[in-house]
């Protein structure tokens, strides 16, 4: 089996083929563990601590893999490392039962993007009359940006404030979030986008390069302050759009209310359907 195990070189290199946020190989290797490259095509994540193999099924460089070879690695990695658990994201669902792990739970999105060129940032005509609102809303808050590669304490309140909601979160939350002050510290390419009120920080995006034609933001983290991510998202289109990228990755729907509803006024498409399934180990009876 062709399983390489990634150095930080190694790493940069694969996240540059990518072209959606499962892709952040940078991000996802603080987070979830090893690193490595299956077939040149898969990305693999091994917690030894946990026991659990993470899998990134969309093949890199958009490789027009099937089933049979989607499978083939899960078999194969599984077989080698041989965890307790593995979490797969995928553009297809994989079978119930693979090799002697059963599928326990299974969630089902779509990876939504902004098509940059079709974008009138000028914000001209009648189909862009809503964020013409919101934008100018945003503008008359007084809200600033500033782009920077350090988490303040005000960054970490937020995050905070974020976790303290009302809702649930699982594992694989907690170790992004866990792991964001060293992915932008350690690697070049992601940013913080940081909206200011006067003197005090409101809300932040991450922003990272992912290939050659998508800029990505995988995670965003707000006060209850309205418009900042209209503010955010608004100078992110005419950020990527000046960089001369294509699409500028918005993340998931991940089942919120009124998120999806967010990206598709912002004219973002659900250009890949995401399905994401956690498998454990069967019991030996």
């Amino acid at each position: 089996m062709r399983l390489k195990r990634l150095s930080d070189t190694d790493v940069v290199k694969a996240q540059s083929r990518g072209y959606f946020d499962e892709h952040l190989a940078t991000f996802y290797s603080i987070a979830y563990g090893e690193p490595h490259l299956y077939e040149d095509v898969y990305l693999v994540y091994l917690d030894v601590a946990s026991e659990t193999v993470s899998l990134t099924l969309f093949g890199l460089d958009s490789n027009e893999s099937n089933d049979r070879d989607r499978i083939a690695c899960f078999e194969e990695v599984t077989a080698y490392f041989k965890p307790k658990q593995v979490i797969v994201t995928s553009p297809a669902k994989l079978p119930s039962e693979i090799g002697g792990f059963d599928c326990v739970r299974i969630y089902e999105d779509k990876d939504y993007q902004i098509a940059l060129k079709e974008f009138d940032v000028d914000l001209v005509g009648g189909q862009y009359k809503s964020l013409r609102y919101r934008v100018n809303h945003a503008r008359r808050r007084g809200y600033t940006l500033a782009q920077g590669k350090l988490m303040t304490p005000a960054h970490i309140n937020i995050m905070a404030h974020h976790l303290a909601k009302d809702r649930d979160y699982e594992m694989w939350d907690y170790q992004l979030y866990l792991g964001l002050s060293q992915y932008v510290s350690r690697f070049s390419s992601p940013r913080f986008f940081s909206v200011f009120l006067g003197d005090v920080l409101v809300g932040f995006d991450v922003v990272d390069v992912v290939g050659g034609d998508v800029m990505v933001v995988p995670l965003g983290f707000y006060m209850d302050y309205s418009s900042i991510a209209d503010f955010l998202i608004y100078e992110e289109v005419c950020r990527a759009k000046d960089l001369g990228f294509k699409w500028l990755d918005v993340g998931w729907a991940c089942n919120v209310p009124g998120l999806e509803e967010f990206k598709l006024k912002w004219k973002a498409v659900p250009r890949f359907r995401v399905s994401m399934q956690a498998f454990s180990k069967q019991s030996v009876t």
